[in-house]
């Protein structure tokens, strides 16, 4: 091979490997072209679905926002138009039962009152797994849900204002375990003005009754006695004694009670609202607004 072509094939394997060296550098530059626009792509992507999920969290917002504020205005017509109502009545009528839930009267007084629609208010004891959808249906339909204790034994309770108060407290947190709401309306178990707490501790109502309402509590007594925990012989003895205690022009706060097989109750329910209604009086729960209907302590 002459000197011409020795230099004509190293000029091709420099052209060659010229060639390569481009092709390699142009591959090279589009892949990293490739990567960072799949890179941008990625981020952009990344961005859009913040700005998606933000949009969506503002929209929820400015929905919840709307719908907190119809509720608002719903709840305040309804209280300008119960108020109103209040002051046309002959009084106003707070139907409230003690020692609940029970398997058998509870389920029949909601039955009654959602007929009739009525709202009450429902003081509770400790109640059961089994029994706790009772309390979520009284507060699904309507009723308040007050406090009577964890327990009803006075020797145990009125130990101290600090058991006592203890026994509230105890109730308080099932009931919040149960429905999510905090309830601060309580009734003492023999009301503020029994004496059996005598034999337990001296001087313990008057000491209590102020305890509560320092921890944010509202008590509340009863200014009609419907007698049904005195074992009535009938439903005629319940309907009498709620007329006879019944006032215009006052709120009237009736002692009622919905523990187990409480016929003389039940039967007198129906007959107690169509007085209330016939004689002009309205229906009313116990609310955070309600004055307190307290009696005199006697310890």
């Amino acid at each position: 091979m002459n000197k011409k072509s020795k230099k004509i094939n190293k000029n091709m394997i420099i052209l060659v490997l010229f060639i390569i060296i481009v092709v390699a550098i142009s591959v090279a530059i589009k892949m990293k072209n490739q990567g960072n626009s799949a890179l941008a792509s990625a981020e952009e992507k990344r961005i859009a679905e913040e700005q998606r999920i933000e949009e969506e969290k503002k929209k929820k917002e400015e929905e919840e926002r709307i719908e907190r504020e119809r509720k608002e205005q719903e709840e305040k017509a309804k209280k300008e138009k119960e108020k109103a109502e209040e002051q046309n009545a002959t009084g106003v009528i707070y139907l409230t039962f003690d020692d609940g839930p029970s398997a058998d009267s509870t389920p029949q007084i909601l039955d009654i009152l959602k007929a009739n629609d009525i709202k009450a208010t429902f003081f509770v004891l400790h109640y059961s797994e089994e029994n706790e959808h009772l309390i979520k249906r009284e507060q699904a339909e309507g009723h308040k849900i007050a406090l009577h204790g964890y327990s009803h034994t006075y020797s145990e309770i009125y130990k101290s204002a600090d058991t006592a108060l203890n026994n509230f407290m105890k109730i308080q947190n099932q009931v919040y375990q149960t429905t999510g709401e905090k309830s601060n309306i309580i009734r003492f178990p023999g009301g503020s003005s029994n004496t059996v707490s005598r034999k337990y501790c001296p001087g313990v109502m008057t000491e209590l009754t102020k305890k509560v309402v320092e921890n944010g509590f509202r008590y509340f007594d009863w200014n009609v006695d419907s007698g049904d925990a005195t074992k009535p012989k009938n439903s005629d003895v319940v309907y009498n004694n709620f007329i006879k205690g019944l006032k215009p022009n006052r709120n009237n706060v009736v002692l009622m009670h919905d523990f187990t097989k409480n016929t003389p109750t039940i039967g007198a329910l129906q007959r107690v609202i169509d007085y209330g209604k016939q004689n002009g009086y309205v229906f009313r729960k116990i609310s955070d607004e309600t004055p307190m209907v307290t009696h005199s302590v006697n310890n």
